[in-house]
């Protein structure tokens, strides 16, 4: 499908080769842990049979919403942005939310507000309901899965270059995601650093987000440059030595992506503005000896999930227009 212009990198990433992909049947047929031998891998056909497949806003919203969460409410959909003046990236504000309330505030028939907002690693072990709609995949040991998270936003968000310490299955359950890639030897050619974190505040009796930013934390998991800027190729020129590669994650989908690689996501939806996403973190999966939630497979769907799921056979998902 074309692509529109809001979800485009700059050309110097746009030219770059598309991931490799396979599908979850074949990735399992190779044996346990195959994974694990390569890179990045985009897997089609990955949520087959999961109930979560149907997951709307009214679904969601019968759930869990009456469940308290906190939401990320920022002034534009690129976060974080830089503030070159305090030499500092710049968060969103946090806030409690009801999620039917976030759900109206972001929804298709929602009245225009003056900031972006989404919902970010929600932690699905607190909303059991939820997570019953989810298959838990052999794919990765699940001995060694970590974290299991809910991610919710609307029409655009953009999400900049960082990484994490896991190895991380993103699964597409609605609207689609492109994701910028970069591999762990890249990290001197993509400006790295101990990165000031300020965080915008949050006052809804004057609007909502205010320009005013306090002082959050030091991170040095955070590239300090916006890899969606027309111009990074010039302001930042190192990024021309590095190697990116773009994989196009549609409803179905999931995503591989080995602990250490670097990574920023453009998270779009047409129509129902509305874009969810499940991703679970494993930890020491190369010796499936980490402190895993494997005690907890139960809490997953049970019944109804495709091949080499802990729950079973079946189903199947269908394409989003």
């Amino acid at each position: 499908a074309e692509v529109g212009s809001e979800a485009r990198y700059p050309p110097i990433f746009e030219e770059a080769p598309r991931c490799s992909e396979s599908t979850l049947e074949a990735v399992l047929a190779a044996g346990p842990e195959a994974l694990l031998t390569g890179g990045p891998l985009l897997l089609r056909n990955a949520t087959a049979g999961w109930a979560a497949n149907a997951w709307d806003d009214a679904a969601i919203a019968a759930a869990v919403g009456e469940t308290l969460v906190e939401m990320m409410a920022m002034p534009t959909t690129t976060h974080p942005t830089l503030d070159a003046a305090a030499d500092a990236l710049v968060e969103p504000a946090r806030c409690s939310v009801y999620v039917a309330d976030f759900l109206k505030l972001t929804g298709e028939a929602a009245e225009a507000v003056p900031f972006e907002a989404y919902l970010a690693q929600l932690n699905l072990l607190r909303l059991p309901p939820l997570l019953r709609g989810v298959c838990l995949s052999t794919a990765l040991p699940p001995s060694s899965l970590s974290i299991a998270n809910l991610w919710v936003g609307g029409a655009l968000m953009k999400n900049g270059l960082h990484f994490d310490l896991y190895d991380n299955l993103l699964y597409q359950l609605r609207g689609t995601k492109r994701a910028l890639l970069f591999p762990p030897a890249d990290a001197k050619h993509l400006y790295y650093g101990a990165a000031t974190i300020r965080r915008h505040g949050f006052d809804l009796a004057a609007g909502g987000v205010t320009n005013e930013t306090t002082f959050d934390k030091v991170r040095h998991n955070v590239a300090k440059l916006n890899v969606f800027a027309d111009d990074v190729a010039s302001t930042h020129p190192a990024v021309a030595r590095a190697s990116p590669s773009l994989c196009e994650v549609r409803r179905g989908d999931a995503l591989f992506l080995p602990r250490g690689w670097h990574h920023a996501v453009i998270s779009t939806s047409r129509g129902a503005r509305r874009n969810l996403a499940v991703n679970l973190w494993y930890a020491a999966s190369a010796s499936g000896q980490g402190q895993g939630l494997s005690a907890l497979a139960d809490m997953f769907q049970q019944e109804g999930c495709g091949a080499g799921a802990e729950g079973g056979a079946g189903g199947g998902g269908k394409e989003e227009l």
